[in-house]
């Protein structure tokens, strides 16, 4: 079984460096003065005082990172040779799941409601 993980990740692998390299072979090579100048992205400030950027965006991320991190430690937990690593996992989901749920939770009683 974890030789057919092993082949899958390489055979993805495999695949990235080739579509990797066959887009920079078939690429234009057209380089001018504008390209090679520093720019910064997004339009010009509309206003002297920047706006505050929402708390949310940042939560939304950091539990993208904490799921992402989840997955990869439960296919650890999965794959292990000890007897009692699906019970690992389960409990591991578990806390997980319960800190995410309380945290969301909190961030929703922060948003401010709106009026009618």
């Amino acid at each position: 079984m974890i030789e057919t993980f092993f082949i899958y990740a390489a055979e993805v692998s495999a695949a990235v460096f080739l579509l990797y390299f066959l887009g920079v072979a078939l690429a234009p090579y057209a380089p001018s003065s504008i390209k090679n100048e520093h720019f910064e992205c997004g339009l010009p400030a509309s206003a002297a005082t920047p706006k505050k950027a929402n708390f949310g965006f940042f939560v939304y991320a950091i539990m993208f990172i904490v799921a992402d991190m989840t997955v990869l430690f439960v296919t650890l937990f999965v794959y292990g040779k000890d007897p009692h690593a699906l019970t690992m996992a389960s409990l591991f989901v578990l806390i997980m799941a319960f800190a995410i749920f309380f945290s969301m939770r909190e961030l929703h009683e922060q948003i401010p409601k709106k009026e009618k």
